[in-house]
């Protein structure tokens, strides 16, 4: 293991002699020296663009001197430019002490392994990573940045609040949020959406195909969806969908989506089985808003016995991993099987946007893909003759009918139940925590400070702009504040009357304790990726059926239930008494 603490010293050091020979390490080489803050002068207004704020310029008089140096490891995703600008102006107002070290060398599963590594590692030299990947870990490895929200941030103008310049997505993780901790700190206000070549999809239409609706527009239901694909296939476009199996993928990125979404839409009508009696009255299946555990009173005895309890008391009965509710959701998913792109398993997020938005194999690139909406840039800018893209909200699934019991007959999911997106916060800033370095964690702060501010992501968007990169979405610093590109804006603007913010799905309880993940316990996390490889992968040497998946992952659930019991400190068969109070 390294001595971090020393290792920064050396870099700071060797910084400090390339770039100031003439003056001694240690001091600022501008400003005033003797104060304790920087001086140095910050952009103009009319260098950082048309309308910004003069009163939102940093107050370098009162933005303090630091000396170190700063890793910024995350999966960048074609941000890093951005994020390289921001280094470099933070780099220049704190006078060349600080060196920002932008590490571009891990993405996608690699990342997603690598963080939970590094996040053990006491002498880990990863400062500011993506939290939302940490498995969990964050409020035991990261600092929790909510006090100072309401403190002065000097990089916001003189004497102007952190929260007053932030929506609440950049601090809540949802609008009900009142938990007063900030260990995830959301840089961009984001939405996902399905992007697809209307050239292909014309050829679909002349094929005869049509929409729930009977007309030709885009897909309403997830079985329009799959329909377009076949119509695709008998147009020529092989294996046209663009959903990709890589690990990352299936573990916290675009197919976690579709188990979020549709997660949310078989699960959310059971909320009222697991909540306090005297709420539960007043929820609905049907809200945009999201839950939130404290408003809604989750009672986990009753959350872990209908998903885990075959013989469950409670009026819903069982709707875990054996029963028709979860084996319906999950036929749902297989029915991909078959027009997934080929090498859906190796190919990278990045790589498959590639593929869609050149169409570099032609007719056997990808058709249709799930992605952020702010990639509609690019798409929109990569538009000729064999690639015109259009964009449409997640269809709607329609369940199957329960055949057995007291509901048989019945919708497994009343059809008039809204499909609700993951849309909102994103970005997922955590502080890496070193417990016995408070210099390192000050330092590590004092960045993100400075990158959520009106005057960091201004210097971010400019440096995206310039190399034809894009957000995945907008700011979480309050747009009037942030000199957005105007064609960037238009975008954003005309999507959104198609694109609908519906709510943030990963509220629903249900997801994080099997339905998605089994709230990163081991079980689950050693077979979700070849499970779902199995069930949607032709020729993978085996006959994997729904069946066999439910059983295989119900098993490590089952397993996993028992250490998130030994976890919280529940009693083992606490699964067996919904009536206890946990």
């Amino acid at each position: 293991m390294k001595n971090k603490s020393l290792m920064k010293a050396l870099s700071v050091s060797v910084v400090c002699f390339l770039l100031f020979s003439a003056t001694a390490c240690g001091e600022k080489p501008s400003g005033n020296n003797n104060t304790g803050y920087i001086g140095v002068k910050a952009l103009s207004v009319s260098e950082l663009g048309e309308g910004f704020r003069e009163e939102h310029l940093p107050d370098t008089d009162k933005v303090k001197q630091y000396s170190g140096k700063i890793d910024v490891c995350l999966d960048f995703e074609g941000t890093q430019y951005g994020w390289q600008a921001v280094a470099a102006e933070y780099e220049r107002l704190q006078g060349g002490s600080v060196k920002v070290n932008v590490n571009t060398n891990f993405s996608g599963s690699t990342y997603t392994s690598r963080i939970n590594q590094e996040l053990l590692n006491p002498d880990t030299d990863w400062d500011i990573v993506e939290g939302n990947l940490a498995y969990s870990k964050t409020e035991k490895t990261c600092i929790d940045m909510y006090s100072a929200l309401a403190a002065p941030n000097p990089y916001c103008g003189k004497d102007v609040t952190w929260v007053s310049v932030l929506d609440s997505a950049a601090y809540k993780t949802s609008d009900s949020d009142t938990t007063g901790k900030a260990f995830i700190m959301n840089s961009e206000v984001m939405q996902t959406c399905w992007f697809i070549n209307d050239v292909a999809f014309g050829e679909a239409k002349e094929g005869g195909w049509k929409n729930a609706s009977g007309n030709d527009g885009y897909p309403e239901t997830w079985d329009d969806l799959i329909s377009l694909c076949s119509y695709m296939e008998t147009a020529g476009y092989t294996n046209p969908l663009g959903i990709t199996l890589c690990a990352s993928s299936i573990e916290s990125l675009q197919f976690t989506w579709l188990l979020r979404v549709y997660g949310d839409y078989y699960y959310r009508q059971f909320y009222k089985y697991i909540m306090n009696d005297d709420i539960w009255q007043n929820y609905s299946k049907k809200k945009a808003d999201v839950e939130s555990l404290e408003g809604y009173g989750v009672q986990y005895a009753k959350l872990l016995n209908i998903l885990f309890d075959e013989n469950s008391p409670l009026d819903c009965g069982y709707v875990g991993f054996d029963s028709e509710v979860y084996l319906d959701f999950i036929s749902q998913l297989s029915k991909m099987k078959g027009h997934l792109m080929e090498n859906v398993d190796t190919t990278e997020f990045s790589a498959l946007r590639d593929l869609f938005h050149t169409q570099s194999r032609g007719k056997r690139s990808p058709q249709i893909i799930l992605d952020y909406q702010g990639f509609g840039i690019t798409y929109s800018g990569a538009e000729n003759d064999a690639f015109q893209v259009g964009y449409f909200d997640y269809p709607k699934m329609i369940s199957g009918k329960y055949t057995e019991g007291d509901n048989a007959g019945e919708d497994i999911v009343d059809p008039d139940t809204l499909t609700r997106d993951i849309g909102g916060n994103g970005g997922f800033l955590s502080v890496v925590n070193h417990l016995g370095n408070a210099d390192q964690n000050e330092l590590n702060k004092d960045f993100l400070k400075f990158f959520m501010s009106p005057y960091g992501q201004t210097v971010y968007y400019k440096g995206l702009a310039a190399n034809n990169a894009v957000p995945k979405g907008v700011s979480s610093v309050k747009n009037d504040l942030v000199v957005i590109p105007t064609e960037w804006k238009t975008f954003f603007e005309e999507s959104n009357q198609t694109i609908r913010f519906s709510g943030n799905s990963d509220n629903c309880s249900f997801l994080s304790f099997g339905v998605r993940y089994t709230n990163g316990f081991t079980n689950g996390q050693k077979i979700i990726v070849e499970s779902w490889r199995k069930l949607l992968m032709e020729n993978v040497g085996e006959l994997y059926t729904v069946y066999t998946f439910a059983q295989d992952w119900g098993e490590a659930a089952f397993k996993d239930m028992f250490l998130m019991e030994a976890e919280y400190k529940w009693a083992s068969d606490t699964y067996l008494h919904p009536e206890r109070k946990l």
